[in-house]
């Protein structure tokens, strides 16, 4: 699709003002109260041309034209960069493969396939709508548009799915889009990830493989996650036992920022299943080649919001009133936490010297309260905090 150029006289002279693909498609999530959508640098309707390219760093300035560290992607993927490209008004990741390169996996020797990968300059952080317009191809490769943290221990899938007939797994069909998260530890490895059925969402008939489909995540809070399916909702986690059951994230949730990831996946556990593409299949390129029309990102701005407050030294709140708990991350190591009665009381102090610290509000009267953070550097910031 292409951007309008609308033209406008204004008294102050000559108004240019473009309109992106997505301007008449409203926001299907619900804000609080006063609280406003704030549209987003990072989103992108691919209105521009950037040809494949292996020595292309960057598309559109929005883009790293591959994944935020070196790894080439779950083997026998391998990423290039030459196989990621904007045309005709999307982003497109084509697949192929070299004769005679393999690998080993679980003693397997399998073709590697060369596919692409692309991750946004920017993060977002909660609360934020994140949506994205795709159309996934019609392969055992995964078509995949998801958020990850810096240090790859959490992340929102916001599509995972696998558009071909051949299929071992009902839930991994043309007819599922896998709309999930993880927590992980890096060391010693662990992840966990929901596993029930609604996981795996099917409308009942839809084959989501022949048009493009809207999916979309509203990442409230640390411990709330919503799913949109063209503007639907579709699935809702909510409190500690749906996103963290383990506590791998130390009581902080889903809190960390993330950047959004485009990519595809010949994933390994499918490939060494017999589940990779023959070299047949890949010859068809229409059906092998990922398209997403836009991506787009509103964060959540307003004084009653109250699950969060955004500040110059990065200290971020939140309060998931499920649980009744508060907690507190920052870039910059906090020193300490008082929460003080609206009178100037001290209500509670803690000595944190660390970069995230929560605590729940049982046996806090319910009402208003201020909170005073102090970071190492010496800087405060004051943040409302309401008790349920």
């Amino acid at each position: 699709m292409k951007r309008i150029l609308l033209l406008g006289m204004a008294l102050s002279g000559l108004q240019l003002t473009f309109a992106y693909d997505w301007d008449d498609i409203p926001v299907p999530a619900t804000l609080y109260d006063s609280a406003q959508w704030q549209l987003l640098d990072v989103s992108d309707d691919f209105n521009y041309d950037a040809p494949a390219n292996a020595n292309v760093d960057t598309l559109g300035d929005k883009w790293i034209n591959f994944y935020h560290n070196a790894w080439t992607g779950p083997a026998p993927t391998v990423w290039k960069r030459d196989h990621v490209f904007v045309a005709d008004g999307y982003f497109q990741i084509k697949a192929d493969r070299t004769a005679g390169e393999t690998v080993t996996v679980n003693s397997q020797t399998l073709a590697t396939t060369n596919l692409g990968c692309a991750t946004s300059t920017q993060t977002v952080g909660y609360p934020v709508f994140v949506e994205t317009s795709v159309k996934i191809t019609n392969s055992v490769l995964a078509s995949d548009v998801w958020m990850l943290s810096s240090d790859d221990t959490q992340e929102i899938d916001i599509c995972e799915a696998y558009g071909s007939d051949r299929y071992t797994n009902a839930y991994f069909s043309p007819y599922r889009l896998h709309l999930s998260h993880h927590v992980f530890i890096r060391s010693p490895f662990a992840d966990w990830q929901p596993s029930d059925a609604g996981s795996f969402y099917t409308d009942g008939s839809t084959v989501w493989r022949e048009d493009f489909h809207r999916i979309g995540v509203y990442w409230r809070d640390p411990w709330h996650l919503e799913y949109y399916v063209d503007g639907q909702l579709v699935r809702e986690r909510d409190g500690r036992n749906q996103i963290d059951p383990l506590n791998y994230t130390s009581g902080s949730g889903l809190s960390k920022d993330l950047n959004i990831i485009l990519n595809t996946e010949d994933q390994t556990w499918r490939a060494t299943a017999g589940l990779t593409p023959t070299d047949t299949e890949l010859e068809d390129t229409v059906a092998h080649t990922f398209k997403i029309d836009w991506v787009r990102a509103y964060q959540a701005i307003g004084d009653n919001l109250a699950i969060t407050d955004r500040n110059a030294n990065q200290v971020k709140l939140y309060y998931h009133p499920d649980v009744n708990h508060i907690g507190v991350t920052s870039d910059i190591e906090i020193q300490t936490i008082q929460l003080y009665h609206l009178s100037g009381t001290l209500a509670k102090q803690v000595d944190v010297h660390s970069s995230s610290y929560g605590f729940y509000l049982d046996g806090f009267k319910s009402g208003l309260y201020i909170m005073k953070v102090t970071t190492v550097d010496g800087k405060q910031s004051i943040h409302k905090v309401i008790a349920m």
